[in-house]
Formats: structure tokens, C-alpha cells, sequence
């Protein structure tokens, strides 16, 4: 039975999807096909288990993943990776579509090597993906006469809960996704939202409670009634959760940040998504160019760090979160779903 999946997987002269990594956007990618009804397969190592019950998806032992990619020379692929510098070993077995959802340049201790490695590939690829806009602004002499297409973060559901009428009698915040104590901090945020009065909750992996473990024992010490860690949840219970929050709270650098002003003003973010699809206003760095134009786009408040760090009351927070609701939700067609599937169908079947 393996052995004809095998071969059938070798014949096969649609479209097919192999799997390097796991995240979101690849997950969207993928639902943006669905969308457009297209044909393809999945493949993916057995270490990147992602949907068992999907039946497009085929798990397979490493050596035969390569195996299947190297030899199906029919069918259109895409590979998704974590950083361009992960498909080195594809580029020397086949042409593809490289996907990757991360990028090396920018991010503080990177060596040379790999560095070298994440340019060598982008020359030796001749069609890009992209989901912000990074590789773009970086890279740009290396690519931009290579065909390129940006399919962004963007809304993965209808929203519901845009229009849930808020109490402004207790804010409430919500830091969600990935954060530290390093380059990607909440904490004078944080901090400052609970001085005014701001009750704060987590939804963040142990691993992460772990990377902020003291700004976790300052907070829990001195503000024990207004901060609560919960379990990081599926999507859509973490959604539904979160959007009985006002503000969702996105990183900011710390100052002297080691990470790259390109790679912090061109990076996307599934979470500045999450928090559009819960309707909260969303707290966010001045220096977040693509972050903000994403927010912007679906006509979300946006309200800057550096506002909140002048307030002396929380009165003051309430005044700004009602001046600027937004009553009507829009999108713009960058992110509009329908848009975005038909575009990469185009693109993909060049």
C-alpha cells in the first residue's frame, strides 16, 4: 500500500505542497486553494504532523519525502519552509515555489554562514512567495526580477464579533502569540496598562511563560488580581475567548534592539490578525510599518505605545478606546479572501 502511494505521489501532475515546517500562513495558504478549487496534495515528515484526518495530507518518513520531491517532475510544487535558508537541500533536486514564512537577516546573532546560505538560495529560486514584506525590501536586488507574489496574513473567518458592544467599565487586555524579555517585549507595556488599572491575560505557551518568567513573577507579586496566565487554546476557542477584550498588545523592540529596523518595520503578524478577527483595538509600536498597515486596511483602532505611556489615569485610555471605535469593519482587496485565492491560482499556474 505504501509502495503505491509511493508511485501515485511520483505521477502525480497537479499540485503539490510539501511541508518543511509548520505555521499559520501555510495553513491559509492552503485554505486559499480550497477556496479556488484547486488540485493538490499535501506532503509532509511525520514530524510535522498538521491535520491526521485531512485526507490531502500524506505523511511520510523523511528519506521518502525527499524521494517523492526529487523525482515527480510533473507536478507544480510549493514548498513551505521556516526561512529561505531550509530549502538549500531542495534547490539541488527539483524546481519549485518557495514559500518560506521567516527570514534570517535582521535577527541579532545570525553567522555569516547562514546568512550566505539564505542569499544563495533566494538567487537559485525563480518564483517567491511572499507573506510580508521582508524578503522584498531586503533582498530586493536579488528578486525582484524573479516572480514574486505577496499573499499576506490576512483573515482566515467571517468576523463575529466586530460589532460586540463593549463595557468600558474595567478594560481588559490580552497578550497573545509569542513573546520575551529580550527583542520581542511586552513588559514596560505591560507594566504600565497595569499601573493605570488595566487587567492583563496570557494566552501563551509554557515555553514562553518560561522566556518571561521574571517579568511573570513581578507582575504576579505586585498586580496578583488584574494578571491571569491561561493555556494556549485552538484558534477559534482562543478568538472566541479573547474578543471579550478591549486591546490586544503586540510587542515592541527594546531600545538599542539588536534586531534590524527592516526586519521590525516590513515583518508581518499572525497575531495583529487574531486580534482584528476578535475586534479588539490594537496596542501597537510606531515602528510596526506592515504591522500598521495591515491594521489600518481593516479599518481596526489602532492605538500607539508611546500614547498610552502619557497617561497619568485610566480615564484617560477609556477616553482614547471610545473616541476611536470604529463602527463600520471594512477590508481592504489585499486581504480580502476571494481576491487573494484567485490571484494565487493565477499565479501558481503560470
Amino acid at each position: 500500500m505504501q509502495f503505491n502511494k509511493i508511485i501515485s505521489l511520483i505521477k502525480y501532475d497537479e499540485l503539490l505542497l510539501f511541508i518543511d515546517t509548520k505555521n499559520i500562513h501555510q495553513e491559509k495558504i492552503i485554505n486559499l486553494l480550497k477556496k479556488s478549487n484547486s488540485k493538490y496534495k499535501v506532503v509532509a515528515k511525520n514530524s510535522f504532523i498538521i491535520n491526521e484526518n485531512d485526507n490531502k495530507f500524506i505523511f511520510l518518513q523523511p528519506f521518502i519525502y525527499f524521494l517523492v520531491f526529487f523525482l515527480n517532475r510533473r507536478a507544480k510544487k510549493i514548498v513551505f519552509v521556516a526561512e529561505p535558508l531550509f530549502g538549500i537541500f531542495y534547490i539541488f533536486l527539483n524546481k519549485f515555489i518557495l514559500a518560506p514564512y521567516d527570514c534570517l537577516y535582521g535577527l541579532p546573532n545570525t553567522s555569516f554562514v547562514k546568512l550566505f546560505l539564505e542569499r544563495f538560495v533566494l538567487k537559485k529560486i525563480s518564483i517567491i512567495i511572499h507573506r510580508d514584506l521582508r524578503l522584498w525590501k531586503i533582498y530586493k536586488r536579488i528578486i525582484k526580477k524573479k516572480n514574486n507574489i505577496l499573499i499576506p496574513d490576512h483573515l482566515s473567518t467571517v468576523l463575529s464579533h466586530f460589532n460586540i458592544k463593549k463595557d468600558y467599565t474595567n478594560i481588559t487586555a490580552v497578550v497573545l502569540g509569542w513573546v520575551d524579555e529580550k527583542e520581542v517585549r511586552v513588559t514596560e507595556t505591560v507594566l504600565k496598562l497595569l499601573e493605570l488599572g488595566v487587567k492583563i491575560e496570557f494566552y501563551i505557551s509554557k515555553k514562553c511563560q518560561f522566556e518571561i518568567s521574571n517579568l511573570s513573577y513581578k507582575i504576579k507579586k505586585n498586580y496578583p488580581n488584574q494578571v491571569q496566565f491561561n493555556k494556549f487554546k485552538n484558534h477559534k476557542q482562543t478568538i472566541d475567548e479573547i474578543s471579550r477584550f478591549h486591546i490586544g498588545i503586540c510587542p515592541h523592540s527594546k531600545k538599542n534592539s539588536l534586531i534590524h529596523n527592516d526586519y521590525r518595520q516590513y515583518c508581518g503578524s499572525s497575531r495583529v490578525i487574531d486580534y482584528i478577527e476578535a475586534g479588539l483595538s490594537i496596542l501597537i509600536s510606531k515602528t510596526a510599518f506592515f504591522q500598521k498597515f495591515i491594521i489600518r486596511s481593516h479599518n481596526i483602532q489602532l492605538i500607539d505605545i508611546f500614547e498610552v505611556e502619557k497617561f497619568k489615569k485610566i480615564e484617560e485610555l477609556i477616553l482614547l478606546l471610545k473616541k476611536r471605535e470604529i463602527k463600520i469593519f471594512k477590508t481592504k482587496k489585499i486581504f480580502n479572501n476571494v481576491y487573494l485565492s484567485e490571484n494565487l491560482k493565477k499565479f501558481i499556474f503560470l
